[in-house]
């Protein structure tokens, strides 16, 4: 199959085949923010062609930042943000003082992005009260980058502006949503003062970002700060406190682990499935008759997220919930329960009752559904020994999900005894299955034994066959390990394998082998993509260019619960956004699970495994962008950066710390209520364009 930029040459022709409607523009812009001409349209497609191969063209970049127009100019500085290349940094720089705002905070973004801390002197003088003042987006920006640079300096800028802002001052209000966001980033000491005078403020979008912050910068009085906040009006604000009141934190502040148990009891009947959810995770941390007794009644619900989470819950209290141990067996055993409980259940009753676990694993270990054997595997590894033979069969299970599973638990198992099982790593490494190869290469990188250099040579090359990379990679890594024990492993690889043709197993090559990859291999940059110049031109007229006068395209994923329909953001993230679409159009996601659901996380799609390891046999490049993780934000999942392909998913809630570091590509419309009902091992009837 001929591929470009990765995608197979199919997708991208159905991708391009048409277009019809509006992403939201940016709240910084001061007018609308369009690509007037052919020229513009041609420079827009450099930086795309830029992004995509990762190859800064520095002259071009320079070039296309003096634009007279403020969309080029905004874009430049992202592109230099993706493509992270030190070169491009004077050139994002200049851009902070560009009088269109939108630029400006954009190359405050691309700043943190780069990564490179001597940016620090030219953000922090753009966090300042009376910058934010004038300028709230650029200042919460820079404040954004300073935390992702995490210096000393940036920390003192951040805090200064939550300490000497005013509440009253609703102008610098962006400002403060995103210092309060970018406070937790920086090392300890902090000072989280600064952070509880907005705790107290009358705009529920200050406060449930004061609180975020709190939880994530634990101490005793942030503590007392979060509890005062119990009975917040807004929903985010209430979950976030529940998630900080665990028994630790209490105990040793004003509040007392009573006081916050009977907040977190309370919590458990609160309307919010967000708030009621988090509180049960951290009932897991109080070990008291109370907390497993109220864990108990949520397991046996109706409600399963809370019914999940109170087994995990159950789970982390170990050997205290003891008692909670025949209800734990009789909902693994129960088979009108859904899997993700049935599988959460057997994993917590393996830490509260490991010598009663063995009886019920081996009943999921026989059942149909590769799930539930895959969660025995789990529960034996669990409690061990790694090598008994219920485990051992389900290592060697037909089913290659079930297979990958218990050998990864058997490897990571506590105190495995790696060594002993070195037959079964070495037979999985000529299985078909890449997924389980890649396993077992994470089982002999942890072995790191020179002794098997010979067949972890022999699996990179089968690896280097496969659609997917995680197998190549894995042996590289394995390779690393056994060469920092001392063997010689560069000339054994170089001189029996030619240069790859996938860029990340070229960079990891020059991890692992530094100079002697880049002499024999090249460069690991730029990704061969396969589009040609017009190719670029064309995406820019079919989808950023309408995007960016109004148009979003709109797609909606039908399930069993009800429809889910998403809005896409073309206009920055068009590769994504392309390849999602045209995935979509073949039908990809027709018929698939829901390989994955954390409650009040995600809900994640876009496996055709089912068990979050498979893929479309390519990946394309990130499109980090602005845009946050609030409720409903659809993103794209990864295992490292530029390793997307055809996995996604859809956050419950907000959650900042995903803010800059997964591609977000459109957001929920309308089926949040879809969302929330969503459980793993469900099917996605098909997914289908809207316009």
């Amino acid at each position: 199959m001929r591929l470009v930029n990765g995608i197979p040459v199919v997708l991208v022709a159905a991708a391009l085949s048409g277009c019809a409607a509006a992403a939201p523009r940016s709240a910084d812009a001061p007018a609308p923010r369009q690509l007037v001409d052919e020229a513009d349209l041609t420079a827009a497609a450099t930086l795309l062609r830029m992004e995509d191969t990762r190859m800064l063209d520095s002259a071009a970049l320079e070039s296309i930042a003096a634009s007279s127009n403020p969309e080029l100019r905004r874009r430049a500085a992202l592109a230099a943000g993706r493509i992270r290349d030190p070169r491009g940094l004077p050139v994002v720089v200049r851009l902070l003082a560009d009088p269109d705002t939108a630029v400006a905070a954009t190359g405050a973004f691309a700043l943190g992005m780069l990564g490179d801390t001597t940016a620090v002197p030219a953000l922090v003088p753009l966090v300042t009260p009376e910058r934010a003042a004038v300028a709230p987006t650029v200042a919460g920006e820079a404040a954004s980058a300073l935390g992702r640079l995490g210096t000393v300096r940036g920390r003192a800028a951040v805090e200064a502006l939550l300490r000497d802002t005013s509440p009253a001052d609703s102008a610098s209000r962006p400002a403060v949503h995103n210092a309060l966001l970018a406070a937790w980033r920086f090392p300890r000491p902090s000072d989280n003062g600064a952070i509880f005078r907005w705790a107290e403020s009358g705009d529920p979008e200050v406060r449930w970002r004061a609180a975020y912050a709190l939880t994530r910068r634990p101490d005793p009085a942030a503590t007392a700060a979060l509890a005062a906040l119990a009975g917040d009006p807004d929903w985010r604000v209430r979950s976030f406190v529940m998630r900080g009141l665990t028994a630790p934190l209490a105990d040793s502040s004003t509040v007392g682990a009573d006081a916050a148990l009977r907040i977190l009891l309370a919590a458990l009947a609160d309307t919010s499935s967000a708030v009621s959810v988090n509180a049960a995770r951290s009932l897991g941390t109080h070990a008291s008759p109370a907390s497993v007794s109220a864990l108990e009644v949520r397991l046996g619900g109706s409600d399963a997220h809370l019914a999940v989470t109170a087994a995990e819950s159950l789970g982390r209290l170990g050997a205290a919930a003891a008692e909670a141990a025949p209800l734990l067996r009789a909902v693994a055993l129960d088979t009108t329960r859904i899997i993700g409980l049935r599988s959460a259940a057997l994993a917590a009753l393996a830490e509260v009752s490991p010598e009663t676990v063995g009886v019920t694993a081996a009943s999921l270990g026989v059942e149909r559904d590769w799930r539930a054997r895959a969660a025995a595997a789990r529960a034996y590894a669990r409690v061990g020994p790694v090598l008994r033979p219920e485990l051992m069969a389900l290592v060697r299970d037909p089913d290659a999900r079930v297979a990958s599973a218990a050998l990864d638990a058997a490897v990571s198992a506590p105190d495995a005894p790696v060594d002993s099982l070195r037959p079964f790593l070495v037979e999985a490494l000529t299985a078909a299955d890449p997924a389980l190869r890649t396993t077992a290469l994470g089982g002999l990188g942890r072995l790191a034994d020179p002794a098997t250099l010979p067949v972890v040579l022999n699996a990179y090359g089968l690896a280097a066959r496969d659609s997917i990379n995680d197998a190549a990679l894995a042996a590289l890594d394995a390779l690393a390990a056994i060469r920092a024990k001392g063997a010689p492993v560069a000339a054994p690889f170089f001189s029996r394998y030619p240069r790859s043709d996938d860029y990340l197993v070229r960079q990891r090559a020059e991890t692992v082998f530094a100079d002697t990859a880049r002499q024999l291999w090249g460069p690991a940059l730029p990704v061969e993509t396969g589009l040609s110049a017009e190719v670029y031109g064309s995406i820019v007229r079919e989808w950023v260019a309408p995007a960016l006068d109004g148009w979003s395209p709109r797609v909606r994923i039908v399930t069993a619960s009800g429809p889910i329909d998403l809005r896409l953001h073309a206009a920055d993230a068009p590769l994504t956004t392309m390849n999602f679409v045209a995935l979509a159009g073949q039908g990809f996601f027709d018929g698939q699970e829901w390989p994955r659901v954390v409650s009040n996380f995600v809900i994640q799609g876009g496996d055709p495994r089912g068990d979050t390891s498979g893929g479309p046999g390519y990946a394309i490049r990130d499109e980090i962008n602005r845009h946050l993780y609030g409720t409903g934000t659809l993103g794209m999942a990864l295992s490292g950066p530029d390793t997307g392909g055809s996995q996604w998913f859809v956050t419950h809630s907000p959650h900042p710390h995903l803010d800059g570091t997964y591609t977000v590509f459109g957001e929920v419309e309308d089926g949040m209520d879809v969302v929330s009902l969503v459980q793993v091992g469900e099917r996605i009837s098909r997914i289908t364009r809207l316009r």
